[in-house]
């Protein structure tokens, strides 16, 4: 799903482009899907949160004795001013993407709240998700191409 891993055709829209597919066999509405290195959004996604976890764990928790959290006090406060830096950003990328998300019917505080955990890669999903408007534009350009083709087939007949 477009909520968990890669950007799939017709998620966010009416469904158009699976309907030309099935219509023509055309595969040209089909999204882009993400990857990085061959790893889908997906698993990037729980991977960045789940590390995160490990470093706002070792940033703020201290337990002698465990290797994780018994951490010297200038790593610490590295961590720290590295988790804020992050989080500031992914925070300026949430707003942008509660705000961008209802033009792409989705839901934006799902966005807002994906995009401040994960950052940019939950950004970039949601970018690739087309606009109601950006899905006509796309199938009046395929319509332009099959009537230009259609037009083109039948002079070549004569």
């Amino acid at each position: 799903s477009a909520l968990l891993g890669d950007v799939e055709r017709g998620v966010g829209s009416t469904d158009v482009g699976l309907q030309n597919q099935e219509r023509d066999g055309s595969k040209a509405n089909a999204k882009k899907k993400t990857s990085f290195l061959g790893i889908g959004s997906g698993p990037l996604q729980v991977g960045h949160f789940i590390g995160s976890l490990g470093v706002i764990l070792m940033a703020f928790v201290e337990y002698p004795g465990f290797p994780l959290t018994n951490l010297p006090d200038p790593l610490r406060g590295a961590l720290q001013g590295g988790l804020g830096t992050i989080y500031l950003i992914n925070t300026i990328l949430a707003v942008l993407a509660a705000i961008s998300a209802p033009s792409r019917k989705q839901p934006p505080l799902l966005w807002g709240a994906k995009t401040f955990a994960v950052g940019g890669i939950a950004y970039d999903q949601l970018m690739q998700i087309p606009t109601p408007e950006e899905l006509k534009e796309r199938e009046r350009r395929e319509e332009e191409k099959r009537t230009l083709g259609r037009g083109r087939g039948r002079r070549n007949r004569n």
